[in-house]
């Protein structure tokens, strides 16, 4: 998979909002849009790509079990800057797994990266369960536009795991780093997601998890958006957090002040509001 670093991702990713403002991304009133993605350029493998990492200080019962997606502005999705983070988790006694999954760079638009994302998740209980862990609740992390495909698995499961090689999950928790949410407020940046040419409302809502915010509403959301944030405007994360708010969905909210987009994922900052969370213990 062709992919390029967070950080030139994540530039793009800026430039692009900023460009975007408040535009819509374009939408054929008609329903005339396109029939569908395009065959992405590459097969996918989620056991091939994904990294595990064992729960320390194993407990008594069930064990949590944490995956993580990264971002990439729809055009890469490295998940090697998750290692910190997970490795920290892990530590505090969750399983933990990061994945990826195929980009516009791979000519993969959604609903694809989110069908990958869907089917990493259950990749990552099969994979746990054969290490031989008694998986519990399983929660879904995202980061930028992997927060955006987490949501979107998390809230609508049923859309995308039915193609998976393991038994689709619906997680039981998600988590959204810096997300930009509202798709149809990308502008240009759409394209990347969703696929050059015109989309149809069908198509954006599919993927707009402030659209989807009244699903799953049993479903608890922790969203984490730092102050600094020059990349996704905070914004984006209250927006959804009343969408959710508003759909019936528990949710928690914290926004560390100073904290930037790529910071914003590091162990020292997530990983403790993730543990506090879900009731971790070092």
């Amino acid at each position: 998979m062709r992919q390029i670093g967070h950080r030139a991702a994540g530039a793009l990713l800026a430039l692009a909002l900023v460009a975007a403002g408040v535009a819509a991304c374009s939408a054929s009133d008609d329903g005339s849009g396109p029939a569908g993605p395009p065959t992405p350029t590459v097969s996918f493998d989620p056991a091939q790509s994904s990294h595990y990492f064992p729960p320390a200080n194993a407990r008594p019962g069930k064990t949590p079990l944490i995956v993580i997606v990264p971002g990439g502005g729809w055009t890469s999705a490295d998940p090697t800057g998750l290692t910190g983070l997970a490795t920290w988790l892990a530590q505090r006694g969750a399983a933990v797994v990061t994945v990826t999954y195929r980009t516009s760079s791979d000519g993969a638009y959604f609903p694809v990266p989110a069908q990958d994302v869907a089917c990493g998740v259950a990749d990552a209980v099969a994979r746990s369960r054969g290490a031989g862990v008694d998986v519990g609740e399983v929660t879904i992390v995202g980061h930028s536009a992997g927060a955006q495909l987490a949501a979107v698995v998390a809230l609508t499961p049923d859309a995308f795991g039915t193609g998976c090689a393991d038994p689709p999950v619906a997680p039981d928790r998600l988590v959204g780093l810096a997300g930009p949410y509202d798709v149809a407020h990308l502008g240009a940046l759409a394209s990347d997601l969703l696929g050059p040419g015109r989309h149809t409302a069908a198509q954006v809502d599919a993927a707009n998890p402030v659209t989807l915010a009244t699903q799953r509403p049993q479903l608890p959301v922790l969203l984490i958006h730092g102050t600094a944030d020059t990349t996704v405007p905070a914004t984006s994360t209250e927006q959804l957090a009343a969408a959710l708010t508003a759909g019936g969905h528990p949710v928690t909210t914290d926004y560390p002040n100073g904290v930037g987009h790529q910071s914003v994922y590091s162990a020292p900052v997530a990983g403790p509001l993730i543990a506090a969370w879900l009731g971790l213990t070092g």
